[in-house]
């Protein structure tokens, strides 16, 4: 296995809402049934029932507050698909346009494992562009046959200016089971799952607030497959200078709910 460079490595937070997902969005085609259910944030996620939808075909599509994604690098959201579905199959869409009719960013949604939920971050092409966004919605780009489709809590992050490094720990906890039947060796089962760690790097701006929750995406690299995804609270800040150095900080974090992993 190729071994990756560490300085295309990034931390992204400092969330913008695009949309809550807490009601329906407008079908894309009369091929698509538009309806809520239990969600990931909040209390609901959009679904989209597809029927004989085909390829090359709008879901899903809702007009949002128009607003600015100018400052921030990438969407970051939850995608459940009752079909597996491979890399580039679906997109996500934002247009300054109504109803995403002409959609200025295609981004392509990563691998999805069938009835998962999976938190995705995908970087923008050209942020710049993203000055009057009012739609957002979503394109099947395969034919995935008939399934259902659900969204919830997508939101806009930028990446934390100055950091040069981060640090992760994800462990789980283990739960001793031995009993007499053991013959003297200790058995175990797994218990909870947990993840915490730490990012640093230099001044650039106010610091983050101690005890904010924020969603972070940790890249290993540029590539969409290489992220730690979740949401955090922040636990700590460490500013430090010197004389002859330049002013920097380190944070501390605690992950809370789910952590997706990189699948590459």
């Amino acid at each position: 296995m190729a071994h990756i460079s560490g300085k295309a490595g990034h931390v992204y937070g400092g969330a913008l809402l695009i949309e809550d997902c807490e009601d329906v969005w407008v079908a894309g085609t009369a091929a698509s049934t538009i309806s809520v259910v239990t969600g990931k944030v909040g209390t609901n996620a959009v679904r989209d029932t597809t029927t004989t939808l085909g390829a090359a075909a709008l879901m899903m599509t809702e007009i949002i507050a128009p607003g600015t994604m100018a400052a921030y690098d990438g969407a970051y959201f939850w995608f459940r698909s009752s079909v597996t579905a491979a890399a580039g199959d679906i997109a996500l869409l934002l247009d300054d346009t109504a109803l995403c009719a002409t959609p200025i960013e295609v981004l392509s949604l990563p691998a999805l494992t069938a009835a998962t939920w999976k938190q995705c971050f995908i970087r923008f092409a050209d942020p710049t562009l993203l000055t009057a966004i009012i739609s957002v919605g979503f394109r099947q780009v395969t034919d995935l046959a008939d399934g259902t489709f659900d969204v919830d809590d997508v939101e806009a992050l930028a990446e934390l200016d100055g950091m040069k490094s981060w640090t992760l720990d994800y462990t789980a906890d283990t739960l001793e089971t031995t009993d007499f039947g053991s013959a003297g060796v200790k058995d175990y089962i797994i218990g909870g799952s947990g993840w915490s760690g730490a990012f640093e790097g230099l001044k650039d701006g106010a610091p983050l607030g101690i005890g904010s929750e924020v969603y972070v995406t940790l890249g290993e690299s540029s590539t969409a497959s290489q992220n730690w995804i979740g949401k955090v609270i922040i636990t700590a800040a460490h500013p430090n200078t010197s004389s002859d150095g330049i002013v920097g900080y380190s944070y501390d974090f605690q992950g809370t709910g789910q952590l997706e992993t990189p699948s590459a």
